[in-house]
């Protein structure tokens, strides 16, 4: 006998396989499983939220850095976001803080970039020059003439006590590079110079009370402890007239001319055009800091109302100039701007779409393919169930068809059949396959129409054989 066509009795109503609902439950949970699996997936990929709190390494009270770091913690409150300027010696102390992570990006200058920068670290855009100062004290003679420059080469200073700027600084780093050039490495003590580590406010006021005989400062003209000193009487500032050519042979370095009246017209100063080299001041960040911290300080950059009072205005800010590589989202957000979602909406809102946007777009890819198919699957669950039962309707017409079948084996089709009628009866059939389902019962109810007229039949050949 035929494994399905058992004929064990069953209960009324129970089914042969699974009502429709459960199997739309189940299709429909397979969806949801999958989507639930794409989204896991897709979350890896999320970048973390913004920070809202960021640590800008700048550089000594009083000088550009400073002021820029203040700049640009406006632009960041804007956003809010709060940026947190952190006062230090220098360039090359914020190279450490940068290494060590104790911040998040940096103002240096070019030039003091240490080995092996590039491997953690990024730079995201220059800002401006900084020339290098030469301040020294001037006679009364010098003064009453108005002479408050220094015509000569950088040996003009070498007799005396010079402030090559603060340890960890990038202006005693320049120094130090400058001297180099210079040949003065092994002969300073013997024509009786004296190197003082000091910078910032601490050799300006040095200066002034004629503790040290020069000071070196590499400032934006802007910074007030340069039209502090520029406007000194006891102080003048140094023509360099080797500038070009030191700028061409350290290639960090430009030559500049910070031209008459420049840094304050009403007063005259410089008094004259003063030849200068100059350093470019630019962005650092760790290679982990988060992209949009990138592009809102190319912003702030970009919207800075700091004048350039060396160089031309429309060179800065630049992708040039810097020592390490470039950060490819810098390069992005430089050359491209801000997005229309930053244009249009809050810096929090348009970030939280940037970043939820590359979890949506695969979450589409899965989910509206899932969608489409989970009917088709509906259609095909169901369509399945109804040829399965009537694979058994056919498989006993084809019995009957046969002929010469037992009165046993005809009671037990007809047994099937009732026991199909009933499950097919209590299946719950969604309206779109009740044509297919009043014709399964119709031919059901045919052959069990088939099946009683045999028995009929066998009843009677048997009574007449008696």
């Amino acid at each position: 006998m035929r494994p399905f066509m058992n004929d064990t009795p069953k209960k009324p109503g129970r089914l042969l396989v699974p009502r429709a609902p459960a199997t739309a439950m189940f299709v429909w949970g397979l969806v949801a499983l999958i989507g639930l699996l794409a989204l896991i997936i897709a979350w890896q990929f999320v970048e973390p939220a913004p920070p809202k709190q960021v640590r800008l390494a700048t550089g000594s009270p009083g000088g550009a850095y400073e002021l820029t770091g203040d700049l640009y913690a406006r632009w960041f409150a804007q956003k809010d976001v709060r940026l947190e300027t952190v006062a230090t010696a220098g360039s090359v102390e914020n190279w450490n803080l940068l290494l060590s992570g104790a911040v998040d990006a940096a103002l240096v200058q070019g030039g003091t970039a240490p080995a092996g920068a590039a491997n953690e670290l990024e730079a995201v855009v220059s800002i401006a020059f900084e020339p290098l100062f030469l301040f020294h004290r001037q006679s009364p003679a010098q003064r009453e003439e108005r002479a408050s420059t220094l015509s000569g080469r950088l040996e003009r200073l070498a007799e005396g006590r010079i402030a090559i700027g603060a340890e960890r600084s990038g202006t005693q780093h320049l120094m130090r590079a400058l001297l180099s050039e210079m040949g003065f490495d092994d002969i300073l003590e013997e024509i009786g110079t004296d190197l003082v580590r000091i910078g910032g406010r601490e050799a300006a006021d040095a200066l002034e009370t004629g503790a040290v005989d020069a000071a070196a400062f590499v400032m934006a003209p802007q910074a007030p402890l340069v039209q502090r000193l520029l406007g000194a009487d006891a102080v003048g500032v140094v023509d360099l007239t080797q500038a070009a050519g030191l700028a061409q042979r350290l290639p960090y370095l430009s030559a500049v001319t910070l031209f008459q009246g420049v840094v304050d017209p009403r007063r005259n100063l410089p008094p004259r055009d003063v030849r200068m080299v100059a350093a470019a001041t630019y962005l650092v960040v760790r290679k982990d800091t988060h992209r949009s911290v990138l592009q809102l300080l190319i912003e702030a950059a970009q919207r800075s109302p700091t004048p350039h009072l060396v160089g031309s205005a429309s060179e800065f800010p630049s992708l040039e100039y810097t020592d390490i590589p470039l950060a490819e989202d810098a390069r992005y957000f430089f050359e491209r701007g801000p997005n229309l979602l930053h244009r249009h909406l809050p810096f929090w809102a348009a970030s939280l779409i940037d970043r939820t946007a590359i979890l949506i777009i695969p979450l589409l890819t899965v989910i509206i393919p899932l969608f489409r198919i989970a009917p088709a699957a509906l259609q095909w669950s169901m369509r399945r169930r109804i040829f399965r039962w009537y694979r058994q309707v056919r498989l006993i017409d084809e019995e009957l068809s046969r002929g010469g079948l037992p009165r046993s084996r005809l009671e037990s089709d007809l047994a099937l059949l009732q026991r199909l009628d009933r499950d097919v009866s209590a299946t719950e059939v969604p309206l779109s396959y009740m044509e297919e389902f009043y014709n399964l019962r119709l031919h059901i109810a045919y052959m069990r129409q088939r099946v009683r007229d045999l028995l009929a039949e066998d009843r009677r050949d048997t009574e007449t054989t008696a």
